[in-house]
């Protein structure tokens, strides 16, 4: 492909300000553009916005500024000088915190009104950590809560109705709970006969409220078997009145119990949420592999805090989730809703078995977790800090303009729309998640909220990836490979034996078979974990003759760019290191590089992607570095994929992608190995030996005789692949 050139456009926050003006109808429009559009800071860096006037306009009034540290303690004020039309905001922090920016004028300083306008960005929020310990007891605590409620039968009781949505079924529930309470709320499923992924959708906080009927039959269509629960003791299907008439206490059920962890309200939510999963669980219908819990704002509460206690659960989506960091507000963090009185200890001391944060550190599930920030009822530092404790895989989707989602428009709102509908589609086809492991631009984020640089070696600490590289390990020993593939998911699907993924196995073995390739392809891998699995065995003594390496795509992720992106630089280093290490453990193979592929999650991080690509084919010599870009077979010029060439979420390729893969390596396996061997075969591989060989259908000694003739050894079955999907 010809080289191309690039040119990013910054990402600017536009806000209008009404002004007060005697004699003007008019709005006048406030620019406002972030030194760095992903709103994300070094400690000690400096964080600013440039705000503009309209050309040829003046300031109508006083342009004023507060700015707050993690939503709290006043760290600066001041006026913006508009008398040239432009001015700047700035501040410096020595240390991890969140930034929140008020701006004001004349008649508007009221929050929220037309004439304020908040702004908002991160310093290091990957070092966030909690304001206080989790209480010794808090494990035997929900230990004990759950063995109460595991002493009550559930006895579902269900009651059908029309769902109003062709081929989806639809009841509500009924499910006995502590206290003599009740779990309310409604289920749907595909109304055909089968096995699916289940999805529980966690509420909102409000005064109780009826459930949608769409919001469950609309996940349902889609091939979800999907529940929906109250949070309150209530009927979740009534007209308003029913619902207007309950008790005023419960409709300010935050403040039940609040200084009581026995008789705390949210006490007998999470255990109603956990109820939920363990029904799910336990239906016939369920395909017991993937098991979603979702939800936003208190949803998004209770979604962390029940993926905390119960292990069934395999995903957790959530968008701008309360209850974190509760005790916050005694250091210098507001922690938004419940709004527990932090000037009440007892009330402090008992928010903490409820709080978020303390739930994170048990979650094993695959997170998805998304902030606003300029949130002010569910504060971005209590978020952070919450996602920092979570241990296995996650990713974060820092939202740099948003608000809470009620007050935020599509707009601001759409990273996590985004990217939560990707999440769902992909685990509603039975494919696997791989989180994007960037977090501030280039760098990594593993278990734990480490950041490592794309060319230092991190591992991976989920299970499935320790699981895997033990396996990887052991193919390694078994040797034999003439062909080394590395990479991540994009390369693990085309080599794996996943039920799934059956067509990609069936065109790798039509592609290669007889040449002796193996993949050591792992999903979710960024260039860190790569590296850190070439230095830890998973190369030593292959000494194949040719590696093909495809890595990078993780790093990018799909955050839109930023006017000079530091990832360009980064990956390109990390891509470097992983040629460095492949050299030194094989330094007589052959190494193919592939420049990275098309992604449409994101159209706007084509030209990351592009000016990687430039940058690594710089690394080819021609002969122990071959440079192979086949991007302009999988898309147009300017990037969008060619129909079938990726799966549906625009990053994976599909059959026809990989045979364009397939396609641009033959000719240099043919010009290094020859044309492929057949001295190995295994038995159940035999039936498409003959087929894609044209062998004629003769009896069995024939057969034998013709193979004996050609130098081909039959062996038993291959061990079964201990990769596959978990």
């Amino acid at each position: 492909m010809s080289p191309r050139r690039h040119f990013l456009s910054p990402i600017v926050l536009t806000v209008v300000i009404v002004l007060a003006a005697a004699h003007s109808s008019s709005a006048q429009q406030l620019t406002l553009t972030p030194y760095k559009a992903s709103g994300t800071y070094g400690v000690g860096e400096k964080v600013g916005w440039t705000a503009n006037l309209p050309p040829g306009s003046a300031p109508t009034g006083d342009y004023t500024y507060t700015i707050k540290k993690n939503n709290q303690d006043v760290i600066k004020t001041g006026n913006l000088d508009l008398a040239t039309g432009r001015a700047t905001i700035e501040v410096t922090l020595d240390e991890p915190a969140m930034i929140y920016v008020r701006i004001s004028t004349p008649g508007g300083s009221r929050p929220g009104s037309s004439g304020s306008i908040a702004v908002g960005a991160a310093v290091a929020p990957e070092k966030l950590l909690p304001s206080v310990p989790r209480p010794a007891d808090f494990d035997s605590f929900w230990d004990s809560k759950i063995r109460m409620l595991k002493a009550i039968p559930e006895n579902a009781v269900l009651t059908s109705s029309d769902s109003g949505t062709p081929d989806v079924e639809y009841a509500t529930i009924r499910m006995d709970h502590i206290n003599g309470t009740h779990v309310y709320g409604q289920l749907a499923k595909p109304g055909h006969v089968g096995k699916f992924p289940a999805l529980v959708i966690f509420q909102w906080a409000s005064p109780p409220y009826p459930l949608q009927k769409k919001w469950v039959t609309d996940r349902a269509a889609e091939g979800w078997l999907t529940l929906n629960i109250e949070p309150h003791d209530v009927l979740p299907d009534q007209p308003p009145p029913y619902y207007s008439s309950l008790p005023q206490e419960l409709k300010n059920y935050q403040s039940i119990g609040r200084d009581d962890r026995d008789k705390n309200y949210f006490l007998q939510m999470y255990l109603a949420d956990y109820r939920a999963v363990d029904y799910l669980a336990s239906r016939p219908d369920w395909d017991g592999k993937t098991l979603v819990v979702m939800g936003t704002s208190m949803g998004g509460q209770q979604s962390l805090c029940v993926a905390g206690l119960n292990p069934k659960i395999t995903h957790v989506i959530v968008n701008e989730p309360a209850g974190c960091d509760s005790n916050g507000p005694l250091h210098g963090r507001a922690a938004g809703y419940p709004n527990w009185p932090s000037n009440n200890p007892k009330i402090m001391e008992t928010a903490l078995y409820f709080d978020v944060v303390n739930f994170a550190s048990r979650i094993k599930a695959t997170a998805l977790v998304a902030m606003g920030f300029v949130d002010t009822t569910a504060p971005p530092v209590g978020i952070w800090t919450a996602f920092n404790q979570i241990k296995g895989l996650k990713e974060a989707v820092p939202m740099v303009d948003s608000p809470h989602n009620n007050l935020a428009s599509p707009a601001q709102q759409r990273p996590y729309t985004s990217r939560s509908a990707g999440w769902l589609n992909t685990l509603v086809h039975g494919q696997e998640i791989n989180p994007s492991m960037e977090l501030t631009g280039s760098s990594a984020v593993g278990s734990g909220g480490q950041v490592t640089a794309a060319d230092q070696p991190a591992p991976r600490t989920d299970r499935n990836s320790q699981i895997a590289h033990i396996h990887l390990l052991e193919k390694a020993r078994k040797g034999g490979i003439d062909i080394y593939f590395e990479g991540d998911s994009i390369t693990r699907r085309w080599g794996t034996s996943d039920e799934q993924y059956k067509d990609f196995l069936a065109n790798w073995r039509q592609n290669f078979f007889g040449w002796n390739a193996a993949d050591f392809g792992w999903g979710g891998d960024t260039t860190q974990n790569i590296l850190w699995r070439l230095n830890n065995g998973e190369l030593d003594n292959v000494n194949p003759k040719i590696i093909v390496v495809l890595a990078g795509t993780n790093n990018v992720g799909n955050r839109s760019p930023e006017i000079t992106d530091p990832r360009v630089a980064d990956i390109t280093r990390g891509i470097k290191a992983i040629l460095d290490i492949c050299r030194q453990k094989a330094p007589r193979a052959t190494i193919v590089l592939i420049g990275i592929t098309p992604r449409n999650d994101n159209m706007a991080v084509m030209p990351i992607i592009n000016s990687v690509n430039d940058n690594i084919a710089k690394f080819a010599d021609g002969n122990t570095i071959r440079y192979l870009n086949f991007n302009d077979r999988l898309a147009d010029k300017g990037g969008k994929l060619l129909n079938g060439m990726t799966n549906r979420d625009g990053l994976h390729l599909d059959v026809k992608g990989y045979q364009v893969w397939a396609d641009a390596l033959k000719p240099i396996f043919t010009e290094l190995l020859g044309p492929p061997g057949h001295s190995r075969i295994y038995l159940p591989e035999l039936k498409e030996y003959r087929r894609s060989a044209h062998l004629p259908h003769l009896p069995r000694r024939s057969l034998s005789d013709l193979y004996r003739q050609k130098g081909i050894h039959l062996f038993p079955a291959r061990s079964r692949d201990p990769l596959r999907s978990r």
